[in-house]
């Protein structure tokens, strides 16, 4: 551009001279950079260091649906529906955000139903040390997801992003929570402590009984 760096600035993608109407847009230059228009020192992919300063955070929001059969005889809950909505801004790459949020279900899930950290009391060793003894979820325990995206761009973000996917994990501990509470309201059960192991659930129905 035949200035000086002083006269270059940079705004809207584009470095421009000050006071005319010369830029270069920011992808031609990177282009450039890897090119014979620049002296051998100077090429190579461009890198840049930037600090963003958000004063007013940008929050994700989902919500979360489930459905659960209970066998009475045993306590056994079963997850036949889930359904999972994110409200994370602009969707940047919205196979990744459906993958993350079923993730983030079955995680829920399985908090919600059998991960459990069992101590001893009288010594506090941890008994469900391996994965021999504390209980993961399998895909065989859950049933096909249905998630969602609403995009409504965040008013506080340059970009209009929130965070997204991971949102699936939270929610499913209440949904799940509550529709076994509710499936559970015409024995008098009314609440249920996590995780709701078959034990616990069988013990609720026993003591409402």
């Amino acid at each position: 551009m035949e200035v000086s760096e002083a006269d270059v600035e940079f705004a809207s993608q584009r470095f421009i001279v000050r006071g005319t109407d010369r830029s270069v847009g920011l992808f031609e230059a990177a282009a450039a950079a890897l090119g014979d228009a620049v002296p051998p020192e100077l090429r190579g992919p461009l890198t840049g260091v930037t600090d963003q300063v958000m004063s007013t955070p940008s929050y994700a929001y989902t919500s979360a649906v489930c459905e659960v059969e209970i066998d009475p005889e045993t306590g056994v809950v079963q997850v036949v529906a889930h359904t999972n909505v994110d409200d994370c801004g602009r969707a940047v790459n919205p196979l990744i955000l459906h993958g993350q949020a079923q993730g983030g279900m079955a995680a829920g899930i399985g908090e919600a139903l059998w991960e459990w950290c069992v101590y001893e009391p009288e010594s506090g060793q941890l008994l469900s040390a391996t994965f021999m003894d504390y209980a993961m979820p399998r895909a065989d325990q859950l049933p096909m997801f249905t998630t969602e995206i609403s995009e409504v761009p965040s008013t506080t973000h340059p970009l209009g992003m929130r965070g997204g996917g991971e949102g699936g994990t939270t929610p499913a501990l209440g949904a799940v929570a509550n529709a076994i509470v509710d499936a559970l309201a015409p024995f008098g059960v009314e609440h249920i402590e996590l995780p709701a192991t078959p034990e616990r659930v069988w013990r609720a129905l026993s003591r409402a009984r």
